[in-house]
């Protein structure tokens, strides 16, 4: 009889009670240093990924090294269905680099050259930009939220779903016959039709969502005006779409920034523009600026004032520094 070689990842895949199959193609590579549940079975040290595969971490997090050269970090107690470009993730955090994370009906997607934190805590779910742009799509695809780095939101589905009436902080720019307005807190620039507003001005504008409005870049949704609070305040409008046209319609991330200027000037002002809700989604920015992380204990904490937030694995790679990516103090 033929002897037939198998390597060790597939040895620790077999035991852990995978099946290979031709349909079923190899992901990648899961690596712990203690135990972990593949499928319901226990594994240890290296286990190939096959698509499909359910991973619930134990006391520790563990590392999925993708194929494709993405990157997932799954905390300790954390669960989640993993394929090719994405992990539907059932409950506890996870860091991605390069890959996308579905939870509670929202996609969070990081660039290939950027990293997010997504936690789950029932139906809130917690995002935030590691380092590089960040973002966030509902059930429907419509863009929800946009992190530039360091930005960290709460996010909840609402029950009306993409119906839900929006509501908006923002600076209103002037293009043609359109005005557009980004949220200080989604970073998400829309479309407004009708209401009374004025370019070059801060409001808090109500509304409804046009299904298939048509916007007009760099908008990604059109919003039917209701409602509109002139806020009293005085603001650069070209610059709201100077900064959305270079990020494309995606958002900007250096809009995050102007947004938090935003946001003090609107609470000097007495208007919370930490709360917005988007295509049927509720954002809240988080405390503080950025997220820190301990990924040894499968835990995150604030970020030191002044600093950037380091990815799962440390300091950005070689590759991420040429392809544009901040260096991260200390690194």
């Amino acid at each position: 009889m033929r002897s037939v070689f198998i390597p060790a990842v597939m040895l620790a895949a077999v035991s852990a009670g995978l099946v290979f199959s031709a349909s079923t193609p190899a992901i990648g590579v899961a690596t712990t240093s203690t135990n972990l549940l593949i499928n319901d079975a226990q594994a240890s040290g290296n286990a190939t990924i096959f698509s499909g595969s359910t991973l619930q971490s134990g006391s520790t997090s563990a590392q999925v090294h993708m194929k494709d050269g993405a990157e997932l970090s799954l905390l300790k107690e954390s669960r989640g269905k993993l394929f090719s470009d994405h992990i539907d993730l059932e409950k506890g955090s996870a860091h991605v680099t390069g890959y996308a994370v579905n939870a509670n009906g929202l996609k969070v997607e990081a660039d290939s050259t950027a990293s997010a934190s997504v936690s789950m805590h029932g139906k809130v779910v917690e995002v935030a930009s590691l380092y590089g742009n960040v973002h966030v799509f509902n059930a429907s695809g419509l863009t929800v939220a946009n992190l530039a780095p360091g930005r960290a939101l709460s996010l909840t589905p609402q029950e009306a779903g993409a119906a839900a009436p929006s509501q908006l902080v923002g600076c209103v720019a002037k293009k043609d016959s359109n005005y557009f307005l980004t949220d200080e807190t989604s970073n998400v620039t829309v479309q407004l039709r009708g209401g009374m507003v004025r370019e070059n001005r801060r409001y808090q504008v109500n509304g409804n969502m046009v299904p298939n409005g048509g916007p007009v870049s760099p908008a990604t949704q059109v919003i039917a005006v209701v409602g509109q609070k002139d806020l009293n305040k005085s603001c650069k409008g070209a610059a709201v779409l100077a900064g959305a046209g270079a990020a494309g319609a995606a958002g900007a991330a250096g809009a995050g920034a102007a947004g938090a200027a935003g946001a003090a000037a609107g609470a000097a002002a007495g208007i919370s523009a930490t709360t917005a809700v988007v295509a049927g989604v509720a954002a809240a920015a988080a405390v503080g600026t950025g997220v820190g992380v301990a990924a040894s204990q499968g835990t995150t904490q604030p970020a030191a004032a002044g600093t950037n937030p380091l990815a799962p694995g440390g300091c950005p790679t070689q590759a991420q520094l040429s392809a544009g990516q901040a260096p991260v103090p200390g690194c």
